[in-house]
């Protein structure tokens, strides 16, 4: 089973190279592969069999058909498709997670993920968490960009939740996606929650602006992810069962080295 991660950026040198990191650590990197899709001027580099980076500048435009652009480099034989964002994390083992619990649905995400306030506090919400689902390729490809014209991401995910066609699973204290927050960088969800394609495009372009995390000559390193897993053990340490925490820990020692 075939999984593309698609991750969007627009230059974030110190973000992307976290999320890549998270990639390269995945228990199941040997059924995925991940893009790199870069906006900025600056363009981006790494060198990896599972990874491929395409720089490309283009009109102003909403995400949603950003995201279908990602959605058009897609590696044409995957059988799924995973959005990846830059500025999230993804345990190691997410991507089986989703392998293993997606069985014949047209998409699954946790049922519950973990939300990070600056690194250090953490709480589990259940929420759309876009950036934690996976799709079958042919139902995300196949979907119309043109509805729900005020949701300012793909409507894949409203007419997905609309249709009931949402599977999800609640994994609790070992749930594997992290939404980050206040993190000292520009989110994009931060800016304006409707509007028309033309007032969505300007959004990201604001956005865009702001944006300034670019490093001269791109060349990306994956990051030493030990600091971003300690300070998840000591945020979860009050809310997960302590045998349950000591295995997570298990789970994440050639990471952190302890």
């Amino acid at each position: 089973m075939k999984i593309d991660c698609l991750m969007g950026t627009y230059g974030r040198y110190e973000l992307v190279c976290e999320a890549l990191a998270c990639f390269l650590q995945q228990s199941a990197i040997s059924n995925a592969t991940l893009l790199i899709y870069n906006q900025h001027p600056e363009p981006l580099f790494f060198e990896h069999p599972r990874v491929r980076v395409v720089n490309e500048t283009g009109p102003k435009r909403a995400l949603r058909y950003i995201r279908q652009r990602m959605h058009e480099l897609a590696i044409a034989d995957a059988d799924m498709i995973h959005w990846w964002d830059d500025d999230d994390l993804y345990l190691p083992w997410h991507l089986q997670d989703c392998l293993d619990h997606i069985g014949e649905s047209v998409a699954w995400k946790p049922a519950t993920s973990w939300l990070s306030h600056a690194n250090a506090r953490y709480e589990r919400h259940w929420h759309r968490f876009e950036a934690s689902w996976i799709f079958r390729a042919k139902y995300l490809k196949s979907a119309p960009i043109d509805t729900h014209p005020d949701y300012t991401d793909h409507p894949v995910i409203p007419q997905t939740m609309e249709a009931r066609l949402l599977a999800t699973t609640e994994l609790g204290d070992f749930t594997s996606y992290i939404y980050r927050w206040d993190t000292g960088t520009q989110h994009l969800s931060g800016y304006g929650a409707s509007g028309s394609d033309k007032q969505q495009a300007e959004f990201v372009e604001l956005w865009r602006s702001r944006s300034t995390d670019v490093k001269a000559g791109g060349q990306l390193q994956p990051a030493d992810l030990a600091l971003r897993w300690r300070q998840y053990l000591d945020g979860i340490k009050d809310q997960v069962a302590p045998e349950n925490r000591e295995q997570i820990r298990a789970r994440l020692r050639s990471s952190i080295g302890t």
